[in-house]
């Protein structure tokens, strides 16, 4: 998200509030913060972080769309803008159904602190029987999805983007990743983290601490299982990044309030990490003394001598039978 320019610090003033049409009161409602609503956002940033990994990417004029866990969501792709449709269908769990229009320029037709212009971020939502409007745009829950936006604006650009890892709901669509090649594109996805949200200097020890850790994972990164690498992936594309990117957002009182919470969360992603790459060490470890017992006992006088007497009497038994 970019930096709050003058237009959004005026739109913010609550004297203002009573002023603005609908479409630009800023989205306040608590009900609307909940793992729903969370969960919502999140498989719209998986759909258009796919999208950005694709190589043969569309320039212009196409649409995309998916629907899972009774959302349905649209992408449209155009020479000058993007547009996202975000839908809560009947299927839906929520209880509050909702529809989501995001709309952004292009970053070489509109640009603002290098990130394209919004042009329109609303949400209508069903509440006592009526629709209410209101603006996504600084909203911290919506946050994470105009970066994942400029993401893909950079790749229909051909812009160079750090690897990123195909989620199982794109299996289908595009190759399998070799695991080394997945291991790498963790790898190099966190530091990349690191080095993008830079500015965050309370953060910068954390992150920088999780690298180590992280390469001696991927040394290894074979030997997880499904579900841990999903964990993994999970943390360093989705829950890194949205929670600084949502931290760099707020103001300044803001930040002072959560600061706290915030590095406690980083260090608990950084032992986990940690952790992770201990029990693939003591893995590795494993496995060396069980090549070492079983060479040991191939490769032992006394059982190469057994092997020579065994094999003696397979083929004098063999002799025998081939004389009958």
């Amino acid at each position: 998200m970019t930096a709050m320019n003058w237009r959004d610090r005026l739109i913010e003033q609550n004297w203002l509030q009573p002023f603005l049409p609908n479409y630009m009161r800023p989205l306040n409602e608590p009900a609307m913060t909940n793992e729903h609503t969370k969960e919502f956002v999140f498989e719209a940033e998986e759909f258009i972080s796919d999208l950005a990994a694709l190589v043969e990417l569309p320039r212009m004029n196409k649409t995309f769309k998916r629907s899972i866990q009774g959302f349905t969501y649209k992408i449209k792709i155009k020479p000058k803008k993007i547009q996202v449709e975000m839908i809560d269908t009947q299927k839906s769990s929520a209880s509050l159904k909702k529809r989501v229009f995001i709309t952004i320029y292009r970053q070489h037709i509109k640009e603002i602190s290098g990130q394209g212009k919004i042009m329109d971020a609303t949400i209508y939502y069903q509440k006592e029987g009526r629709t209410h409007v209101r603006s996504i745009r600084r909203h911290p829950v919506f946050q994470p999805l105009f970066y994942h936006i400029h993401r893909l604006d950079m790749s229909i650009s051909g812009q160079q983007l750090p690897d990123q890892i195909q989620p199982s709901s794109m299996a289908e669509q595009t190759p399998h990743i070799p695991a080394e090649q997945e291991a790498e594109a963790l790898l190099e996805a966190l530091k990349d983290v690191k080095k993008r949200f830079s500015e965050v200097r309370e953060a910068s020890d954390l992150l920088q601490q999780m690298i180590p850790p992280m390469e001696k994972t991927a040394e290894e990164y074979a030997l997880l299982d499904v579900e841990e690498k999903h964990d993994l992936k999970r943390m360093v594309l989705h829950d890194i990044p949205n929670l600084l990117q949502t931290y760099v957002s707020l103001s300044s009182e803001q930040k002072k309030d959560s600061r706290d919470r915030m590095l406690q969360s980083l260090d608990n992603m950084y032992s986990i990490i940690k952790k992770q790459a201990e029990d693939l060490q003591a893995t590795r470890m494993e496995r060396m003394n069980h090549l070492l017992q079983l060479n040991e006992l191939r490769y032992s006088p006394d059982y190469q001598n057994n092997q020579m007497k065994t094999s003696t009497m397979m083929k004098k038994h063999q002799k025998q039978i081939d004389e009958q």
